[in-house]
């Protein structure tokens, strides 16, 4: 399972939390195209904690990625979740 290629779904909070890190595009933060709340993104599996929860390297548009802690296995779609590539 460490370094599969899952989808996550964005939630507010990591929505909120990339916006932060590039709050106008200015040198040294985040390249490319902010995620929204829905947004489903290719994501690398970098750590299992075991009941389908894990830590994930999520590729945002652009250049840069996004790294998420502690993130539960659910549906396609389900925000704040990771499900397997369909």
């Amino acid at each position: 399972m460490i370094g599969d290629m899952v989808h996550y779904t964005f939630d507010d909070s990591q929505a909120h939390i990339v916006s932060v890190r590039n709050p106008g595009g200015a040198r040294g933060q985040v390249p490319g195209v902010l995620p929204k709340p829905g947004d489903k993104l290719p994501a690398i599996v970098m750590h299992e904690y075991g009941d389908g929860v894990v830590d994930l390297r999520v590729q945002l548009r652009g250049t840069a990625n996004h790294f998420v802690q502690n993130v539960p296995q659910g549906t396609a779609g389900q925000q704040g979740r990771w499900a397997v590539r369909s």
